[in-house]
Order: C-alpha cells, then structure tokens, then sequence
C-alpha cells in the first residue's frame, strides 16, 4: 500500500447505487438503513424542487417527505430505478415533478415518514439557490455531492496538518468568504516548515479531493462511461 494520504479509504465510501441495491434485500434491517440514507442524502435536492413548485417552505417539507413515503418507499422508485443505465438525478427529479403535478390540489401534510425540523429548513432557505425547479434541484444535486466528497476527504485526512491548512486556505475563503491570509502564515501555523512545504500539502489535498468528488459523482451513475460528462455538468452547477 501506498502513501495514506494519497488513497481513498474504502471503508467509508458506500455508493449510492449499492445503497439501492439494498432496498431491494431480503434483509428487513439493511432495507430500513437504505432507505434511511436515501431519505437523508437526497432530500435538499428534493426540497430545494418542491421549493419552486408550491407556494410556501411548509407545502414543500410536505411535499418533499410525501414524496419519499409515497414514491421512494410505497412504490419502491430506487428498486424500480434501470439495473443497467441512468443517473439517480435524472431518475429523481423526474418522479419528484409527476408527483408535484399528482398532489398540486392536495395541501395536507403526509403521515408516516420523516418529518424534517424547521432548523434544516433555515439551512436550506439560506443557500440561496435561484432557479426554476430544475435548476434548483440540479443545484443543490452539485451541492450535496459536494459536501459528502468534502465529508469523506476531511475523513480521509482526519485531523492531519494537510486538512487544516486546506480548510484555511482552500474550503473557508470559498465557502465562508473569509479572507486569505498569509501562506507563510498559516503554514506555520499549521505546522509546516515554510510556505512552499504548505503550497506542496494544499495541492495534495486539493488533488485527493477531485478523485473523491469523481467518486462520489460516478457512484449516482450505472454507465461510468458517461462520467466526465456527469462530472463537467456537477461542476457546472456549482458555478465553476
């Protein structure tokens, strides 16, 4: 094995598609944890849709966890979903809009499922995402792969010197719009010999994070061959 810094460690990286994989198992427990991480990992992009399709923040929490309960669970869309090609994005957006259009007339909250609290929804709100419903699900789509690729490379590096000079120099500035000190500086301070040492470690970061996200975005993918595609569009909606 190589240097640990420069491999993936596999032991956190569950892709989506095996997550899906699991809905359909015999398994009553591992059903329950799929469906489960489903819920949690595509909901802000579910939302963020509902969001441009009615009228309030509360019609859209509705609308986004009876969507989950009627369609991901009661008519087992993820089991459904082509065993041989396709993007979950396209597959989820998709359904997501035909169930708008079932409950448009329908105003009453949906029992049963996962309710969200009104402090998630403060959170969602606050990004800030423009757009019409498509728009806005592709967007926060980009974002919350983004953020399991930024979850799983801090993991990746743990508590290493290498994270936390990439965190001041790299994810804060972007991502707090805070000001970028000096390199000599927060090498140091980091604990780096000299800024060239600290150059050296944020491009390594910075290296291991795009095969991350490249993982991360090939995972919502059947056809890996349609995966730069996949990736330059991600990119795209995160405004780079």
């Amino acid at each position: 094995m190589g240097n640990s810094l420069e491999q993936t460690n596999a032991a956190f990286t569950t892709t989506q598609w095996t997550m899906i994989d699991g809905l359909r198992s015999e398994d009553q427990s591992q059903r329950n944890a799929s469906a489960e991480r489903a819920a949690e990992l595509y909901w802000p992009p579910v939302y963020a849709c509902a969001r441009r399709l009615v009228p309030s923040r509360e019609a859209a929490a509705d609308l986004a966890q009876g969507f989950f309960v009627d369609v991901v669970l009661g008519r087992h869309l993820f089991e459904r979903a082509n065993a041989e090609n396709g993007r979950l994005r396209s597959l989820i957006r998709s359904a997501l809009k035909r169930y708008a259009t079932d409950q448009w007339r329908r105003s009453n909250a949906r029992g049963g499922g996962k309710t969200f609290s009104l402090d998630k929804l403060d959170r969602e709100d606050s990004l800030g995402i423009e757009g019409d419903s498509d728009s806005a699900f592709d967007r926060r789509w980009a974002l919350t792969l983004f953020e399991e690729a930024i979850r799983r490379c801090e993991t990746h590096f743990s508590t290493s010197k290498h994270w936390r000079l990439f965190e001041a120099r790299v994810l804060h500035p972007a991502m707090r719009s805070c000001v970028v000190g000096s390199l000599a500086d927060d090498s140091v301070a980091c604990g780096f010999g000299s800024a060239a040492e600290g150059a050296a470690a944020v491009q390594t970061v910075k290296r291991r994070f795009d095969a991350i996200f490249r993982e991360v975005v090939a995972e919502t993918l059947r056809d890996t061959g349609s995966l730069e595609e996949e990736y330059r569009l991600i990119r795209s909606f995160l405004g780079e």
